[in-house]
């Protein structure tokens, strides 16, 4: 029983896992390129929890971008009232994550980006994925 329990910790610990399941991982760049939130998938092509796939299939204009953009990039205005906190994200052995829209949204609309609070001043937005 403690090796299956041992194996199922590590196996946490992978990219592709989080990435499957949209959770982060601890340390720098850990968000997955895949996050949940309302019944919905989300994604964004500059972050994938340290998988090698992601960094291997980035074009060079991807690559230059940087990995998040401060508040005042997001081109949100000055406010801080125009990101509301609407969920977390999970991350293993760590603190969650803060999962924000831009605006008032109520949990019953569909929202089409999402975005996420990497640290402090550092946020990754997520576009919904797939169709209505």
């Amino acid at each position: 029983m403690p090796v299956v329990l041992g194996a199922l910790c590590g196996a946490a610990f992978i990219p592709d896992v989080a990435n499957h399941f949209g959770y982060a991982l601890p340390g720098e760049r850990g968000l997955p390129y895949q996050v949940h939130y309302n019944g919905r998938d989300y994604r964004n092509t500059l972050t994938c929890a340290g998988a090698r796939w992601c960094e291997d299939e980035r074009t060079p204009e991807q690559r230059a971008k940087p990995y998040c953009t401060p508040r005042a990039g997001l081109g949100l205005g000055s406010g801080d009232a125009e990101l509301v906190k609407v969920d977390e994200l999970f991350t293993v052995f760590g603190s969650s994550h803060p999962v924000f829209t831009a605006g008032v949204v109520p949990q019953e609309k569909m929202v089409a980006t999402v975005i996420v609070e990497a640290s402090e001043n550092c946020y990754v937005a997520y576009d919904l994925a797939g169709g209505p």
